[in-house]
């Protein structure tokens, strides 16, 4: 059972998408957009998704221009619809684009009928009391890691119940380690529903120790289909040796394509005898390319007398650097 051990592994690292995204990589850009977008922060999701379409990304112009639609600014959607099409051929377009469009929408601000359409009026509009200007103008300067700046008017914004800006805020804090206010601002908004900060503010009462109430907040966050939650309730259940309550909040996560939930779902079939599924899982995972997921899907084939196929899922996980699959070649005399 040593090979089917439960190995933890990292969720998905917006700290690290957004230090990709600075650093222009296009894909990165793209998801950091399409994260945004999930979120319905247009304003972020566009500012992010012109940086991609500029490296020519279609499916980014593509993104804008339904932005675009979705506002009733058809003109702006023609034109990104049609940019779109072009990407492909000369991506430099885009630059011409962007510059023939400036003084009316600024790369950074999305140009709207109801709000500011440039960073001066931003600030005017922020100053004489529109929150979501305060909110915009926080994202501006959190993006230009100007934390003072943004913590100025994120808080502004949370005075006014902008609850996406609650949880921007408890972010920067959290990152501080000033724990007490990112507690405070993330139950603010998980308290109006927001999945992340519920997710969020679970993750902070473990490391408090107040276990129950985080396993509520994770609950609620898993309950709205988040994966990230659903994967920590079904880890935090395995612990209590809950297992068949952990198997179907891992399932959840795993039917969306959660590599790590796929993982752990099939070690926790595995321990409670349920081969044919385990397998199933083990094989979901290994074909997304979990080195361990691979590895000890090679087990349970070679068992079954299935060599050739053993010796591929061995052979991938060694190549990923998986010391244990590379010993088992290596017995076997086999080169990977």
């Amino acid at each position: 059972m040593a090979a089917m051990e439960l190995h933890s592994k990292e969720k998905l690292d917006m700290d690290r998408l957004l230090r990709q995204a600075k650093r222009g990589e296009a894909e990165a850009q793209l998801a950091l957009g399409e994260v945004y977008l999930n979120f319905k922060d247009y304003w972020r999701a566009i500012y992010w998704l012109k940086k991609a379409a500029k490296q020519g990304s279609a499916e980014a112009g593509l993104a804008i221009a339904d932005i675009y639609r979705s506002q009733n600014k058809h003109k702006k959607a023609e034109k990104w619809y049609s940019l779109a099409e072009q990407l492909g051929l000369d991506a430099t377009n885009l630059e011409d684009h962007d510059d023939h469009e400036h003084d009316e929408d600024s790369s950074a601000y999305d140009s709207s009928n109801d709000g500011p359409e440039s960073f001066e009026d931003c600030e005017i509009a922020a100053a004489e009391g529109d929150v979501e200007a305060m909110y915009r103008l926080g994202t501006y300067y959190e993006d230009q890691n100007n934390t003072q700046m943004a913590v100025h008017w994120y808080d502004l914004a949370v005075v006014e119940g902008h609850i996406q800006a609650a949880f921007n805020l408890a972010l920067i804090y959290s990152k501080a380690g000033q724990k007490k206010y990112a507690l405070e601002l993330f139950k603010l908004a998980a308290e109006e529903g927001h999945d992340q900060a519920q997710y969020r503010l679970s993750l902070l009462l473990i490391g408090e120790g107040q276990r129950d109430e985080a396993k509520k907040w994770c609950e609620m966050a898993a309950r709205q289909g988040l994966i990230s939650a659903q994967f920590q309730m079904a880890a935090l259940l395995e612990e209590e040796q809950y297992f068949d309550e952990a198997i179907e909040w891992y399932k959840a996560a795993a039917n969306k394509g959660d590599i790590d939930s796929q993982y752990n779902l099939a070690n926790l079939l595995a321990y409670k005898g349920d081969r044919e599924e385990a397998m199933r899982w083990y094989q979901a995972a290994a074909e997304q390319g979990d080195a361990m997921a691979q590895h000890n899907y090679a087990i349970l084939l070679q068992q079954e007398g299935r060599i050739e196929e053993a010796l591929t899922m061995f052979k991938a996980a060694a190549r990923q650097g998986l010391e244990v699959s590379q010993q088992v070649l290596m017995r076997n005399k086999e080169t990977w």
